[in-house]
């Protein structure tokens, strides 16, 4: 019997499990108990670190220089939140996958380019997309064209999972079109995806934010009225037992769990903190 076959688009609404469990307590939100008034758990550390204070023990920020210019390329790890260990009963973390986020400016547009890989039930699934975005402040989408796939036996991709699309947002309409389908959404703010989210603040956090935007998550799904705001300083343990104190930034908004964005002092978004994935960078290069 041939594997049985799950739509990108499905798959991203599978995110709704987490949001369930989430809701019986299985999953840490990581938002501020506001009872404690801190945001900081003396038995775990702060909530922005949550997901990944097993990762952190080997974890060390990068100190590559972030490029004056405008044209350079973020490199991150994609960080599972797993079980809690049965032997220490602490969580465990696992690195499945990288993300790479080039970004190129050239006359009157910003574009990004982007390669996903993600290790998702033994396979490995990929996204590959070119996003050209406006030269304001957001880089607020402007078009672009996506392409996902998982590969078979030899790393070449499954033809069956091959799903392309192109989409483009204009005065507040947002186009998503596929081979057989295509879906509109109605936008009243600046619309962003998760890949240009990061660039954003490292380019905008000279002071504290406190801004709204729309967003189309992986290009496709829209989720509206996103809020982010500057949460605070946060102290992170790292490899070595070396604390560092990060900037950050929390992220809630409709059809998310929080999400959290730690700066360090040169404007690096070092961590990216959610409820099963989080992003850590491994390194920023410079582009001609």
């Amino acid at each position: 019997m041939g594997k049985a076959l799950i739509s990108r688009r499905q798959f991203l609404r599978s995110s709704l499990i987490a949001t369930a469990l989430a809701a019986h307590g299985q999953l840490p939100l990581l938002a501020k108990e506001r009872t404690t008034g801190s945001g900081i758990d003396v038995a775990s550390g702060p909530y922005a670190t949550k997901p990944i204070r097993d990762y952190l023990k080997r974890f060390s920020p990068t100190n590559e220089a972030r490029p004056q210019r405008q044209n350079y390329a973020l490199r991150y790890n994609i960080v599972h939140w797993g079980a809690v260990s049965k032997r220490t009963h602490a969580l465990t973390n696992s690195v499945v996958g990288e993300v790479v986020v080039k970004r190129t400016v050239a006359g009157n547009q910003v574009t990004y380019e982007v390669r996903q890989r993600m290790r998702i039930g033994g396979t490995d699934n990929f996204i590959v997309a070119e996003i050209v975005c406006d030269p304001d402040r957001w880089n607020s989408l402007r078009r672009w064209n996506l392409r996902s796939y998982y590969t078979a036996t030899g790393g070449q991709p499954e033809p069956l999972s091959v799903l392309s699309e192109e989409g483009w947002c204009k005065d507040g309409s947002i186009q998503v079109r596929g081979d057989n389908y295509r879906h509109s959404y109605g936008a009243h703010n600046p619309v962003l995806t998760q890949w240009t989210v990061p660039d954003f603040l490292s380019r905008c956090t000279s002071s504290p934010l406190n801004v709204c935007f729309d967003l189309l998550q992986d290009l496709s799904l829209f989720k509206p009225r996103q809020s982010l705001v500057y949460d605070g300083s946060t102290p992170v343990r790292l490899a070595g037992g070396e604390t560092v104190t990060l900037q950050t930034y929390a992220q809630t908004g409709q059809g998310i769990l929080p999400i959290h964005y730690l700066l360090d002092s040169q404007g690096r978004v070092q961590l990216v903190t959610s409820s099963i994935l989080s992003w850590t960078l491994s390194s920023v290069e410079k582009r001609s």
